[in-house]
């Protein structure tokens, strides 16, 4: 078997693939565009493999090729480490990755000049890199949804399994020792370079598809759903409010006089009062209630479990405190109050389409008798 996982071979197919990995994630980081945990990945991919052709090139003098690789590699690292932790709305020192690269020199320095032994450095590079990656699965772990990051945590802890089981058998045997696990973690590491660098590159096309699902169903100016999403997931509402034998409500809500507001203070106005509206609404939302804008200052609310009668409370509630609230931009103060119309299940059935228009049309009656009140519809 150790003949068929040849060493030298082995170590060539490392690098190799620690090249096409690093080329890949750098080809996918260089445009202006790309998010910053990506360009810190392709740093530290770049990073590590300078510090593995050092640590392979017996060429170089004994400084570089046995100590200043080593802090090299942690340094890469790292990098990488705070690209995951930026991915996770988070961030890494650069104290902390200057003191990982430093505990890495330090022990390589030691067991090169005080105690030249290359059995407790390669021990040693083993264990600590072990450690580095498993903590990199960590901090990817930790931020949950498995369908994208679970490829990514596998090869990080893959790769630092692969180490941890090199380290432990250096530190059982003579370094000198062509053994089968030696043969086996030189072709575990690539294949767990190919993991961490798909799933890398999946955890970025992942947010990018919620960025556009996210564009395609919110509202910008609002961050409310938009009609397309409003269908969406109106319809799920919908569904599971008739299988639990529960009311679906609708609230309408138009602000008066809008287009008096935009002629008099100015669009940007306007639209705050927009923004305004939304957060107001969405105090009064629980978790599967949906808030959408429906057209230029008209809103509907679906609630999940809501009767008529407390949905007109609810309504009352906005009223009144979209009255009583002020809109502050600049150096101006603005008033504006809203009209709204109820429709409930228990008098027009689940249809989402057929609810909206009885609020629509019960929203326009309040228009008609007076603004800034509630009719039911």
């Amino acid at each position: 078997m150790c003949g068929v996982l040849n060493l030298d071979t082995l170590l060539l197919v490392q690098i190799c693939v620690a090249l096409l990995t690093t080329g890949l994630l750098v080809a996918s980081a260089c445009y202006a565009e790309s998010p910053p945990e990506q360009r810190w990945w392709a740093a530290g991919n770049v990073v590590i493999t300078l510090g593995m052709a050092m640590s392979s090139v017996q060429a170089l003098p004994l400084v570089l090729n046995a100590i200043v690789c080593y802090g090299v590699i942690a340094f890469g690292l790292g990098l990488a480490l705070r690209g995951l932790r930026v991915y996770c709305a988070e961030t890494l020192s650069w104290t902390s990755i200057v003191i990982m690269a430093g505990v890495a020199l330090a022990f390589a320095a030691y067991f090169t000049l005080v105690v030249p032994s290359l059995r407790a450095r390669l021990c040693f590079s083993g264990f600590y890199f072990a450690i580095l990656n498993w903590i990199c699965a960590l901090a990817v772990a930790r931020h949950g949804n498995w369908r994208v990051t679970g490829i990514t945590v596998g090869g990080f802890t893959l790769l630092g399994l692969a180490l941890f089981l090199r380290g432990v058998h250096m530190l059982l045997h003579n370094e000198n020792d062509s053994s089968l696990v030696i043969a086996l973690s030189a072709l575990i590491v690539p294949l767990a370079q190919i993991c961490i660098a798909f799933g890398l590159i999946l955890m970025v096309m992942w947010r990018y598809a919620e960025r556009l699902r996210r564009l395609s169903t919110l509202d910008a100016l609002t961050g409310a759903l938009n009609r397309a999403g409003l269908e969406i997931q109106g319809k799920r509402v919908g569904l599971r409010a008739l299988r639990g034998g529960r009311s679906l409500a609708v609230i309408m809500i138009d602000v008066d006089c809008f287009k008096v507001i935009n002629d008099t203070y100015g669009h940007p106005v306007g639209d705050e009062v927009l923004r305004h509206l939304a957060r107001l609404v969405k105090l009064e939302l629980r978790p599967h209630d949906l808030l959408a804008r429906f057209g230029g200052e008209e809103f509907v609310l679906v609630l999940d479990g809501v009767s008529l009668d407390t949905a007109l409370n609810v309504a009352e509630r906005l009223r009144a405190r979209i009255e009583h609230e002020r809109v502050e931009l600049e150096k101006l103060s603005v008033r504006y109050t809203a009209s709204m119309g109820v429709a409930c299940s228990d008098q027009h059935d689940y249809d989402l389409i057929r609810l909206i228009s009885a609020g629509d049309a019960a929203m326009y009656q309040a228009k008609r008798a007076g603004r800034n009140r509630i009719v039911a519809g």
